[in-house]
């Protein structure tokens, strides 16, 4: 199994290679026939015209010039800002129509053979990005679901707990009745409540006539 999956991928990361070498794009410098001399139309048309392209690995870059004024120097970037040739970093070319394969990722820097014409402009800069990334492969594990153990619950109760009757709750003793105050003696007691009344209707009368 481990031996097919892995002659799927390197058959699917050949054909990814083939497709990006024919989608490889010659870069004209400057989009025009001998633009690699001086002077420019600006000292920034080389910089806005790299701006505006997009380089990527297997791509080819071609310098049109004439070879008996012009060549093409590779060099360093710190060359590259002082328009120096003489560095250990650099390759020369010379033929007048001349191509630079790009085959690995970063800043590739170009200056003209000479210095005077480099400090006018004749100089470029690119920088090389990978090719868009093959198509994956993603191979997701078995999903491993865990699902907790179901509780059912009974519907009904037992029969047995239906047909024994509940035991009812034992009727508390109610409270005897306590004696009220005028429940003996029923017969003193209106009496003196007669005698109060004569005496409050003798006490009004007797203050009207004082008044």
């Amino acid at each position: 199994m481990a031996s097919s999956s892995l002659i799927f991928f390197t058959i699917i990361f050949s054909m990814w290679l083939l497709i990006s070498s024919s989608e490889s794009t010659e870069h004209f410098v400057g989009d025009s026939t001998r633009l690699w001399k001086v002077p420019l139309p600006s000292e920034e048309a080389l910089f806005n015209w790299a701006s505006t392209h997009h380089f990527t690995i297997g791509d080819t870059i071609v310098f049109k010039y004439s070879r008996k004024f012009e060549s093409v120097f590779e060099v360093s970037e710190r060359d590259y800002r002082r328009c120096i040739t003489k560095g250990s970093r650099r390759k020369e070319f010379h033929g007048g129509n001349s191509r630079v394969v790009l085959d690995k990722l970063g800043a590739r820097y170009f200056v003209s053979g000479r210095r005077t014409h480099c400090l006018q402009g004749l100089k470029l800069a690119i920088v090389v990005m990978p090719p868009s990334a093959p198509p994956s492969l993603s191979i997701s594990p078995p999903s491993l679901t865990i699902s907790p153990p179901s509780l059912t619950l009974p519907l009904a109760l037992p029969a047995s707990l239906l047909l024994s009757p509940s035991p009812s709750p034992s009727p508390s003793p109610s409270p005897s009745p306590s004696p009220s105050p005028n429940s003996s003696g029923s017969k003193g007691g209106g009496a003196n409540e007669r005698g109060f009344m004569v005496w409050l209707g003798v006490s009004m009368v007797m203050t009207m006539l004082l008044i």
